[in-house]
């Protein structure tokens, strides 16, 4: 770079900092967000927000600023319930150049063009079943669903997942196959989901944006068709907040990933490379929304474009405010989202009082002061948990637009979980295989 362009460069960097707090990705896309913020202010540099932690408009990360996102969703359609546009993600070729000087040598086009949304027709939950996915099956044929999770371990420990899935299998109609709480080393989704699949359990894979490259995401969903694991959960993940910090990826965010998805199951091209791809594979897509990111608008702009971008269903954050959880579903019912779209209630089973007080600071989670004092009065919380669970279960079966639950396990003896869901779900007609060693 001669002198004139780091001169430029530096002069743009600097004007632009002081008035958008620009980071001199070289590829800007202020005209997409209203000259409000530069999104690559967000601490996690997503270029399609926000992520599920934002709350009462401020940061997940720097709860003492403001949430870029928040921010720009106001600005671009205060109070409004349009699709935002896919932004896509951020080019490193471009990073600490000129975006004048790429915009006007057409070095940024693409990197600032936003992705245009798949045809993917209307009324989609009424469509025929487009994958191998059980779990979708039974969603099409109107089944009030249950799903739950299992905590991968540690280490290599498959027996342990193997021990849970067996306990948990003929209860829930999906598992979802944790890993990395907290942004820490643990098995991969991936490997865990294919050993519930060894249980004749249906699992769904998360995959986090935090750890995976569109590369590594890719090769995951080959890895989960080659092991029989038919859904996929397209989320941001929490953020690492120990010391020393580590990288985090966040190659795309989980619209993007969603996108991903979605166009290789439909056109069996790997949307960024363009590669063609011999049996893609086709998995059955969901994704995480909360329902209480406030402004209100924000929520609702974001779970449509992650239904534009192709996910099949959500499921939400963890619901206590069940009052402010009944006015997003009836907007989500008046906007004709729940036509595209299913949704499953994430709602907790608490059963440790020290999970409990920890849940106020767990970011994305509202608790109302009536379930505080409910819960700080009980003299056995798993009975109070159980009890609440169930009370939740049946409120939330009654909001149109609710397709089924999916169940949080706030303390560690999963053997509470089936009392929860006992005789409130369809009884299977055919006995599932036992759980199978692997070989």
């Amino acid at each position: 770079m001669n002198l004139l362009a780091r001169l430029l460069t530096r002069s743009e960097h600097f004007a632009k900092g002081v008035l958008f707090d620009c980071h001199h990705c070289g590829q800007c896309v202020l005209s997409q967000t209203g000259y409000t913020q530069c999104p690559m202010a967000c601490p996690r540099q997503i270029r399609n927000g926000p992520c599920g932690g934002s709350m009462d408009g401020h940061c997940e990360v720097y709860p003492d600023r403001l949430c870029v996102w928040a921010r720009i969703h106001q600005r671009v359609d205060k109070n409004g319930t349009s699709t935002p546009p896919l932004l896509r993600s951020a080019d490193p070729k471009l990073f600490f150049t000129s975006s004048y000087a790429n915009y006007f040598t057409g070095k940024d086009l693409l990197a600032r063009t936003p992705l245009e949304y798949l045809d993917l027709g209307t009324n989609r939950k009424q469509q025929a079943p487009q994958t191998a996915s059980q779990l979708e099956r039974k969603l099409r044929a109107g089944t009030f669903v249950f799903t739950s999770e299992i905590r991968s371990p540690r280490g290599a420990e498959p027996d342990k997942v193997r021990k849970q899935a067996e306990l948990l299998r003929d209860h829930f109609d999906a598992l979802n196959a944790t890993a990395y709480l907290n942004g820490k080393p643990s098995m991969p989704s991936a490997i865990a989901s294919a050993q519930i699949v060894k249980c004749g359990v249906e699992p769904i894979c998360q995959s986090v944006c935090r750890d995976l490259t569109k590369t590594a995401f890719i090769s995951e969903l080959i890895t989960n068709q080659i092991n029989g694991v038919h859904n996929s959960l397209c989320i941001t993940g929490d953020f690492y907040q120990g010391e020393p910090g580590v990288k985090q990826v966040y190659d795309m965010d989980s619209s993007l990933m969603i996108y991903e998805a979605r166009y290789l199951r439909e056109k069996g091209v790997i949307f960024f490379t363009g590669d063609k791809m011999k049996d893609p594979p086709k998995p059955f897509i969901g994704g995480a929304i909360n329902p209480f990111t406030t402004p209100w608008n924000v929520p609702i702009r974001r779970l449509k474009q992650k239904v534009a971008a192709g996910a099949d269903f959500i499921q939400t954050q963890v619901i206590l405010d069940l009052a402010t959880f009944k006015e997003f579903m009836r907007i989500v019912h008046e906007e004709g989202i729940d036509n595209d779209l299913f949704v499953l209630a994430g709602l907790p089973v608490i059963i440790s009082k020290k999970a409990f007080e920890m849940m106020p600071g767990v970011p994305g989670i509202r608790v109302p002061k009536h379930v505080t004092e409910r819960f700080a009065q009980t003299q056995d919380i798993v009975q109070e948990g159980i009890a609440f669970a169930r009370e939740m279960i049946e409120e939330v079966r009654a909001i149109p637009g609710i397709s089924g639950t999916h169940l949080m396990l706030f303390g560690i003896d999963y053997k509470v979980l089936p009392s929860v869901v006992e005789e409130l779900r369809e009884k299977p007609t055919v006995a599932e295989p036992v759980c199978t060693e692997t070989e």
